[in-house]
């Protein structure tokens, strides 16, 4: 959520002077799992829709940097049609239970696609400041953490259906978990987030 303040508050004012950026080619699902991680951009939608919320992600050029997932997300609905495409590189921490995510450069894409950085954060320090956020956000919640249909979800579950050797689709299947803390609840949303933790070292 951090990341989207900053790119909005940091390139709105971009939109009216930077070409419109050439929309990347989206795959079609199912992505096999040799097109994870591959070196080569496969673009997954996050949502359906030209909604703010619809954001790309580039699960083929994704790749491993220690616990993390590094990853290019585009926003091309953010500003309105006519202005530059907005994209971000995020590192993601796919945990037991949700990922934790910060982001280390903000920028546009150009005409020929090109991702142009305007600004660029220390990675060290957004990650400490990441989960500490994310701590203090789990402790006053007191529910069930989960992942969802959001963005770096995505990065995680396309990371763990190659580990699987499984296609990617998306959304995922629903989480069928109630919405209490019973013994039950827990089960069933342990095992739904376990399908999207990789089990494996992308290359």
């Amino acid at each position: 959520m951090v990341s989207r303040y900053r790119i909005i508050g940091v390139l709105a004012a971009l939109a009216a002077t930077t070409a419109p950026a050439a929309c990347p080619a989206r795959a079609a699902a199912p992505v096999d799992p040799s097109s994870v991680a591959s070196g080569r951009p496969v673009w997954v939608a996050s949502d359906t829709g030209k909604s703010p919320i619809n954001a790309l992600v580039d699960i083929g050029d994704m790749r491993q940097i220690g616990d993390e997932l590094d990853v290019a997300i585009r926003w091309p609905y953010l500003p309105p049609a006519g202005g530059p495409e907005q994209q971000e590189q995020d590192r993601v921490v796919c945990g037991p239970d949700h990922a934790v995510s910060y982001t280390i450069s903000t920028g546009v894409v150009g005409t020929g696609g090109a991702y142009t950085v305007q600004h660029t954060y220390d990675a060290a320090a957004e990650r400490r400041k990441a989960f500490r956020y994310d701590a203090d956000m789990t402790k006053a919640g007191g529910g069930l953490d989960s992942y969802d249909t959001d963005p770096r979800s995505l990065a995680c579950w396309a990371a763990a259906r190659k580990c699987r050797g499984e296609a990617v689709t998306w959304p995922p299947p629903p989480d069928n978990a109630a919405l209490d803390n019973s013994a039950q609840a827990l089960a069933t949303n342990a095992a739904y987030n376990k399908g999207f933790v990789p089990t494996c070292r992308l290359p």
